[in-house]
């Protein structure tokens, strides 16, 4: 594979994102969905279904599958809370002496140092969660496709899945995923109340259609749900 073929993904992963404009009641409702704490695990579950059949047209939300989409939804919130323990590790780990500290004080003595383990223990926390995620994205896709919550700790799959795409093309597509995250979630923040919301929308739709051409490469698209 090239080095365009990341770049490729993406280009087809945002058409898929524009197509959610189609069915203007269908992404609205995906928006209400994703404004509500636990409830917007229903929005996770409706991407993964995108992810796990691979389809090429944005779903209409339909009652009868919102239970099954719920629990989809939950399942990939704690493959993403087991990952990010070790993160949280880290942070509290750097700044637990420093907070207790300051707790104790009733405030810190000296504020400047108080704040740089803070944010030193926050750079440290998030490259570690960068260095993980980099790793853990395939495998969250191999556990979607399979609907097998097991692969997740299959890393050995997970590593072919990266060689198959070639290690540096897929260095780029994490890349690519990672900025169109931070540039929509940043421009759309700026929406009271449910700027959050649209922006969790449109960057899932566009990382899950994404890890689901990537995962296309090594697992087979299961049959579409029953309707």
């Amino acid at each position: 594979m090239s080095s365009a073929d990341a770049v490729s993904i993406a280009n087809r992963s945002f058409n898929f994102l524009t197509k959610l404009f189609k069915n203007l009641g269908n992404l609205l409702l995906l928006i209400v969905l994703n404004v509500i704490p636990v409830v917007n695990f229903i929005v996770l579950g409706y991407f993964s279904r995108v992810l796990r059949h691979d389809l090429e047209e944005p779903p209409e939300l339909r009652a009868e599958e919102i239970g099954g989409m719920f629990v989809d939804g939950l399942k990939v919130f704690l493959a993403v809370l087991l990952f990010a323990i070790v993160p949280l590790l880290v942070f509290f780990a750097l700044a637990g002496p420093a907070i207790f500290l300051a707790i104790l004080q009733g405030g810190p003595l000296q504020p400047f140092l108080f704040l740089a383990a803070v944010a030193g223990a926050v750079a440290a926390a998030v490259l570690v969660a960068l260095a993980i995620f980099f790793f853990a994205l395939p495998q969250l896709a191999i556990m979607i496709r399979t609907d097998d919550f097991g692969k997740l700790f299959a890393f050995g799959e997970g590593w072919s899945l990266i060689q198959a795409f070639g290690l540096g093309n897929y260095i780029l597509l994490f890349v690519i995923l990672l900025g169109f995250n931070l540039a929509v979630t940043a421009v759309l923040q700026v929406i009271p109340y449910v700027g959050s919301a649209i922006a969790g929308v449109f960057t899932e739709a566009f990382a899950f259609k994404a890890l689901s051409y990537l995962v296309n490469l090594k697992y087979p698209v299961p049959p579409p749900p029953a309707r």
